[in-house]
């Protein structure tokens, strides 16, 4: 993994913690909804890492 990768995962996952605490205050669960969007965060960290940067490493060829 390089540093942007890590970026991306560590972006997914403020984002998606953000999301979780916003879910939790609604269904007035905040704990679950910190985990889920965590979880939630990290995937969606993964998901952009792989995508976005896979597209910069094939445009540096």
């Amino acid at each position: 993994m390089n540093k942007n990768q890590i970026y991306s995962i560590a972006i997914g996952s403020a984002m998606g913690t953000s999301v979780g605490t916003t879910i939790g205050a609604v269904t007035s669960n905040v704990t679950m909804g910190t985990v889920y969007g965590s979880l939630i965060g990290i995937i969606i960290g993964v998901v952009i890492a792989f995508v976005v940067f896979k597209g910069f490493e094939d445009g540096n060829e």
